[in-house]
């Protein structure tokens, strides 16, 4: 099982990881760090990846604003 699943915590890795695709999708959509977008991006993709979803390109697809929406 996963650290994060279990602690709440990051392996360096996964922060890395998470750090770029953070950064692609910041890059792709036109955010700045820090701003309340970004803010809100940051805190979808780290409960997204705390719930589970590992696969960058399921990560896209979840934090897509123009998709429609999942249940």
């Amino acid at each position: 099982m996963n650290a994060a699943i279990l602690t709440n915590t990051f392996e360096p890795t996964e922060l890395a990881f998470l750090q770029r695709l953070f950064d692609k999708i910041c890059a792709e959509r036109g955010l700045v760090g820090g701003s309340l977008a970004a803010n809100n991006l940051a805190a979808q993709l780290i409960q997204l990846y705390q719930q589970g979803v590992r696969d960058p390109r399921d990560l896209q697809v979840y934090l897509d604003p123009d998709a429609p929406i999942r249940t």
